[in-house]
Order: structure tokens, then C-alpha cells, then sequence
């Protein structure tokens, strides 16, 4: 389990960070309807789970977590430089990358930190990344070039031999988990272009969905999974799509958009809504500032819960639903946030003077 963090004033800080190819062009539309008024307090505390985050507040940059209304608590050991990657679906377990120094650079290693210890699920001296949990938290996928380029490995939360379930000297990237744990998306070049692709949990039935004639990537299962959404080039620029789990039914989240491509998204992965009846997602104008959106999927409502010139991103929702934490520098520099799901009560988390950034939330565990 991991552990508690400390029930004291808390110091701490979130800095937003672009995730790298991931440049997203949707419109931006509507005004913002916020309350500029913080959470009471009561409401603050009474927050569920808690959240971790990477900070270089430390000599060696870490990953902490912070309850709310308490001190941000340096999950890493002193020496390792780790940032958060994926929570358990209990809450209890949190897979790590950890920067291995290498020749030229540092590679990242999978490190899984449960009951306060911390295990390698990777080789040390190979690249390993994008894991994903099964919903029933008992095992791992992730990419890594292990054996070659890049393929989706499966590897399980108790330990042992990793299983290798793609073999294709093109790259196989990015794979999640579905809801019932029956079958995985992943991104694949095979085809000569970066396309989404379904396997069985074990490797097997490896199938192509419809394809666009321009590289997808980035699927994400809505919670029910029914539906999955991608990050598309179709129209010669990235922008958000929205299918059925056969890759039917594909339609463009921005289509209803009149200004289409007034901003870039900045996060390459649009948040799910525990409900999945929406998506969280921010942009970034020509001007710089940086907003978070959510789009509600009945209606295609495009809703700006933020409202500033300064730079807001990396929206997570809260297990219930009802909160998004979030990152901004309209205090002058990256700060951890947290808002309701309608944009109102902003309230700051954090004052540490450091770097903080990769916000998970974590559910409560049982």
C-alpha cells in the first residue's frame, strides 16, 4: 500500500508539461462560467483519495504524494529520479519510470512502489514505457524495446518472466487495457503509418481497426468500453476522434466547432470522466495562455472551465467524478489546483518553490 502522507500544512507545486508529438488542433468555444471562490475548506478536505506527482523539490527529482489539507510525502528513495506513470485500480499500487543513467542519456526503467518497497518490473538498461494496469490489477502492459524496436509486453503485479505479446520490427506503442480486461489497443506502424490495432489479452487475434489514410494514435477506452477515443492526422492536422470499440461510427469531437483550429490541445491523453459522459482536455491559443476544456459527449458541448492568460493543463478527474486537479502557473510559476467538475472553486494546493508536474489522482484504497 502506499503510504499516507502527512496531515500538515502543505507545500508543494504542479507544473504542466507538453506531451511531446502530441500537438492537438482543436477549436475553442464558449465563455468561461468559473467561480473564482476556493473549496471551503470542509469541501477540501473532504476530497477523496489523494494525488501524486513528479517534483524536483529534492536534490534528485521524485515522486510525492499529497492528501488534501496535508504536506507532500517523497515516495521515491532519496537517490532514485523516478516520475509517476500509473495507479493501480486499487489505489494501493503505483508503477514508476525511473531514468537510468546510460551512455549519452538515461533510459527509463518500470519500477512498481507497493507497501512501501520498491521492485523493477524492466530491465535496467532498456527502454520501457506506457504501462497500463488491467482493471483488475493483477497485471502490466507496456512498450519497450527489449527484444527490438518497440513492442507491447505484459508482465505481472506479483513479479516474474515478462510476456511478450506483439513481435513487428515497425514499433508497436501505447497499449490500454480494456474495461473487462479481455482485449488491448495499441498503436502499430506495421502498415507504414501509425495505426490502432486490437489484440486479445494474451497477444492473440492481433486486428486492424478501420484506418484513416493519415496516422492515429493514443486510443483511450471510455470506462464503459463501448467506445474509444484517438488521437487522428486524418485532416492533416491532430485532432480528437470518437468510435465504437470495432472502429465504427468514427465521428470528429470538434466537428460542431465554428473556429476550428484557434488552439492546440496540449495533452496528448483527454481524460475520461469516471461516468465517461465527458472528456477533459486543455489548449493552448496563439497568445499562449493555456485552458482546460470539458466536452460533454450527449450534447458535443465544448465548456471552458478555465478562464486566465495564464497556462492551465494535465486535467485528472477525481474517482467520483465531481473534481478535476490540475496544473497552473497564473501564480506565477506551475502550482497544483484543484476545481469542480463545472470550472468553479479553483483552490491552490501547493507553494513549493520547485518544479512539480504529472499530476495522478488516487483512489482511496480499501
Amino acid at each position: 500500500m502506499l503510504p499516507p502522507a502527512s496531515r500538515r500544512p502543505s507545500p508543494g507545486r504542479l507544473r504542466a508539461r507538453t506531451v511531446a508529438g502530441a500537438a492537438l488542433l482543436l477549436a475553442t468555444l464558449g465563455g468561461c462560467t468559473t467561480t473564482d471562490a476556493p473549496l471551503p475548506a470542509d469541501e477540501l478536505a473532504a476530497l477523496p483519495g489523494s494525488l501524486v506527482f513528479a517534483s524536483e523539490r529534492a536534490a534528485t527529482r521524485g515522486v510525492y504524494r499529497l492528501d488534501f489539507g496535508g504536506e507532500a510525502v517523497r515516495l521515491s528513495a532519496p537517490d532514485a529520479d523516478e516520475v509517476p506513470l500509473a495507479v493501480s485500480p486499487d489505489g494501493a499500487a503505483l508503477v514508476v519510470g525511473r531514468a537510468v543513467p546510460v551512455e549519452g542519456g538515461a533510459l527509463e526503467q518500470l519500477v512498481l512502489l507497493e507497501d512501501g518497497t520498491a521492485r523493477p518490473l524492466t530491465p535496467p538498461r532498456r527502454r520501457a514505457r506506457h504501462p497500463a494496469w488491467s482493471p483488475d490489477g493483477r497485471w502490466i502492459v507496456f512498450e519497450s524495446d527489449l527484444d527490438a524496436f518497440s513492442d507491447v509486453y505484459r508482465v505481472d503485479r506479483a513479479g516474474g518472466p515478462l510476456t511478450r505479446l506483439t513481435d513487428d520490427p515497425e514499433g508497436n506503442f501505447e497499449p490500454t487495457v480494456s474495461p473487462d480486461g479481455a482485449a488491448i489497443l495499441f498503436a502499430s506502424s506495421r502498415d507504414q503509418q501509425a495505426e490502432i490495432y486490437r489484440m486479445q489479452a494474451d497477444g492473440a487475434t492481433q486486428t486492424r481497426l478501420p484506418a484513416s489514410p493519415r496516422d492515429e494514435w493514443r486510443a483511450r477506452w471510455s470506462p464503459d468500453g463501448q467506445h474509444v477515443v484517438v488521437l487522428s492526422n486524418e485532416r492533416g492536422r491532430d485532432e480528437l476522434y470518437l468510435m465504437d470499440a470495432d472502429g465504427v461510427g468514427r465521428r470528429r469531437l470538434n466537428a460542431s466547432r465554428p473556429d476550428a483550429g484557434a488552439a492546440e490541445v496540449l495533452e496528448a491523453e483527454p481524460a475520461w470522466s469516471p461516468d465517461g459522459r465527458s472528456l477533459a482536455y486543455s489548449t493552448r491559443s496563439r497568445t499562449g495562455a493555456g485552458q482546460i476544456w470539458r466536452l460533454d459527449l450527449a450534447d458535443g458541448q465544448h465548456h471552458a472551465l478555465t478562464d486566465s492568460t495564464a497556462t492551465n493543463g494535465a486535467p485528472v478527474w477525481s474517482p467520483d467524478g465531481r473534481y478535476l486537479a490540475f496544473v497552473s502557473d497564473r501564480d506565477g510559476d506551475g502550482e497544483l489546483y484543484v476545481m469542480r467538475a463545472d470550472g468553479s472553486g479553483p483552490t491552490r494546493l501547493t507553494t513549493s518553490p520547485a518544479e512539480d508536474w504529472m499530476p495522478l489522482w488516487v483512489p482511496s484504497s480499501p
